[in-house]
């Protein structure tokens, strides 16, 4: 089955976002007796601080129950609670909803009906919280924990009092407390006193935060110990006595002994006060480590595209081999992050009733494989651009992908084919070979490219990537808008290897609001690797993400690039120098136009770049943000002047809508020091965060 996938940059996504709000309901189908739904119309007064368009989206459900049958008053009750939630969950503790619905006779089925919802706000009500009794850990610390919601102009104003985020509060430090092993510690229910005149709630938590207990002893049953001998795993002796590490060492033990060969071991772990020692406990681990296995047959089921080899060649055990539950674990990682299958199970069931001889069979919900994926939108330099992908993830079933990208735009169109190797060799490295074609207009000169590339990535760690390539760029048929003879080189051959480390710690891809991320890559061109030029190239930017309150977020951002020219080569390609300025650089600026130009003002890049910036983003309203930043950078000649001087700078803000492709982002920035011929405000529209 083909998936269709469609994405609307900027303009698209705004008008979807602007559309007029319709505020009647009808159902989609009849009801059970066959009979066409009615159209309910629902009028809501009294809302003042919440729009009637969140109100309506909460309740269509219970409208949609009633379009089916108007004689169902209930739901008119269901939603009037709901509207009352809605203000309660937003500080308005002694919010009313009424409603005034009659509902029809069965014979009288009308073809419309109207609900009227009548809602009294009551006050916004913020909340004092105290916490009394905590000394061993930090007032600030534990109010982490609280999910609070800020109310006012970008969330900077007080706490709205929520009184279920309350005692979900007071439960969350419970919780806290027993995970640090004060296995005594009492937290009080939440006493609060609201004062309706004042809109202030004042609640106290009483914390009694009691005795850190420890694990001063571990006993293991001899059946255990003696399967597990050396490899039994290290007791957590001198550790807190809490649940994450009594679980802990049980799992321990219990995936030693399926690594050795026993697949369904039963371990218990209890606990007991140590005798005379009040705040300590004794842990012991009993069980059966129950019956050794080998594997007998190893099949796979359920795949209906993927070869059997494939799915097989991702399980390091096979017949005659000892069962090894870490092996098994691998494998589902192995095959879940194939991205071929929805779901994998592995079924071990004994042959012949023998529990020594183990079936192994791999059970897979293969996922669809085959995508289109349009995109649509504007940009401030591109303007109307467009894209299409065809992709297959599992070509003839071989666990191997093949897409098809083809972009559009004012100023030009590209087209590649990759082919992707997700476990090269079962070795967990990924290959891609590509092919590419394209034209591109750039301020200064007109790009033109015929090549491909070779690439082999790894996974490192958790969030690091390393990516060694080549590549075969024939650029042909450019043009240069410059007038510097030394400029005139842009049909030349681009044969370089390239290798590239990048880190990336952010909490989200799309919408990060803490974390960091690090990326840096070399380049050798050089005519031994098929080139007509001779150079290095050398890029380097991170980024790093402060969490400054609960949805307001402080960016710093760096970027340095470099290239060196070996001697005796010939002048710099303008299509590999460095420009600065646009949407995701400085932004005071347009596009490539900070640094050096010729005698007509066209760019001419240059040998090394710097770029610099902060940037506070903080919520408006629902999905609308809010930008401040501050943007500079620099564009030099020759990269052995590397330097920050004459750095130039772009102050500005921005408003951000998050929705599910990124942040449509519309950001305006003010030089404060134009040179002749440049803008004094310089306005960008585009989609995902600069960095």
């Amino acid at each position: 089955m083909t998936r269709a996938r469609c994405r609307a940059y900027m303009a698209l996504a705004l008008c979807g976002a602007c559309s007029v709000f319709d505020p009647s309901y009808t159902a989609d189908r009849p009801d059970a007796s066959g009979k066409a739904p009615v159209e309910v119309t629902v009028d809501i007064v009294g809302n003042a601080s919440q729009s009637s368009a969140v109100l309506r989206g909460r309740i269509e459900d219970y409208m949609f129950d009633l379009s089916r049958d108007p004689t169902r008053e209930s739901a008119v009750y269901d939603a009037a609670l709901e509207v009352e939630d809605v203000y309660r969950t937003e500080g308005h503790p002694v919010a009313k909803v009424k409603y005034e619905y009659s509902p029809p006779a069965e014979a009288e089925r009308p073809q419309s009906v109207r609900v009227r919802l009548l809602v009294e706000e009551g006050p916004l009500v913020l909340v004092e919280m105290t916490l009394r009794g905590n000394t061993a850990f930090d007032t600030g610390e534990l109010l982490t924990l609280w999910s609070r919601k800020n109310v006012g102009l970008f969330g900077l104003g007080g706490v709205a009092f929520v009184e279920s985020d309350v005692h979900a509060f007071a439960e969350q430090l419970r919780a806290f407390y027993r995970a640090r092993g004060r296995l005594d510690a009492v937290v009080g229910v939440p006493q609060i006193d609201a004062d309706l005149d004042r809109a202030l709630a004042k609640v106290a938590i009483e914390i009694a935060e009691g005795h850190v207990h420890t694990i001063r002893s571990v006993e293991v049953a001899p059946t255990i110990r003696s399967v597990l001998g050396t490899a039994l795993p290290r007791p957590p002796e001198g550790k807190v006595c809490a649940q994450n590490e009594i679980q802990g060492y049980r799992d321990a033990v219990r995936n030693a002994l399926r690594k050795i060969g026993y697949p369904k071991p039963r371990v218990e772990v209890t606990t007991e006060p140590e005798p005379g020692e009040p705040f300590a406990w004794h842990l012991r681990v009993d069980g059966d480590p129950g019956q050794l296995a080998t594997i007998a047959t190893v099949a796979v089921a359920g795949n209906q595209k993927t070869m059997d080899g494939i799915i097989l060649g991702k399980i390091d055990l096979g017949p005659g081999d000892r069962y090894d539950g870490t092996s098994i674990e691998e494998t589902l990682r192995r095959l879940y992050r194939s991205g071929l299958f929805r779901k994998v199970e592995i079924e071990e069931k004994p042959l012949d009733d023998d529990p020594s001889r183990l079936g192994l069979t791999v059970q897979v919900d293969e996922s669809d494989s085959r995508s289109i994926e349009f995109m649509a939108g504007w940009g401030s330099y591109e303007q109307a651009r467009a894209g299409l992908r065809l992709e297959d993830t599992n070509v003839f079933g071989t666990g191997r992908g093949l897409a098809l990208d083809n972009h559009v735009s004012t100023k030009g169109y590209s087209t590649e084919l990759t082919l992707t190797d997700p476990d090269f060799l079962m070795t967990d490295s990924t290959l891609t070979v590509s092919g590419e074609y394209f034209r591109r207009e750039e301020p200064s000169f007109t790009d033109k490219a015929l090549g491909t590339t070779v690439a082999l990535s790894r996974t490192l760690t958790a969030g690091t990537t390393a990516r060694v390539g080549y590549t075969y760029r024939d650029r042909i048929d450019a043009t240069a808008f410059t007038v510097l003879p030394q400029d005139q080189l842009v049909d030349f051959v681009e044969g370089k290897v390239f290798v590239e480390l990048r880190n990336d710690r952010r909490d989200n891809l799309l919408f990060p609001r803490k974390g960091h991320a690090e990326f840096v890559s070399f380049e050798r061109i050089a005519p031994e690797l098929g080139a007509s030029v001779d150079l290095d190239r050398l890029t380097f930017r991170a980024s790093k993400h402060f969490q400054l309150w609960r949805s307001g977020t402080f960016v710093l951002r760096t970027e340095q690039n470099g290239l060196w020219p070996h001697e005796g080569s010939a002048n710099v390609p303008l299509q590999l120098r460095w420009f600065n300025g646009g949407e995701n650089s400085v932004r005071s600026f347009r596009e490539s136009q900070l640094g050096p130009k010729d005698a007509q003002g066209n760019p001419t890049g240059g040998e090394y770049r710097n770029i610099l910036g902060a940037e506070l983003r903080f919520p408006i309203v629902k999905t609308l943000e809010g930008g401040l930043f501050v943007d500079a950078g620099n564009v030099g000649t020759r990269v052995q002047d590397f330097s920050l001087d004459e750095m130039r700078y772009g102050i500005g803000a921005g408003l951000r809508l998050l929705l599910p492709i990124g942040a449509v982002r519309l950001d305006a920035a003010w030089n404060p020091d134009q040179d002749p011929g440049d803008d004094e405000w310089v306005l960008h529209f585009s989609v995902g965060y600069p960095y």
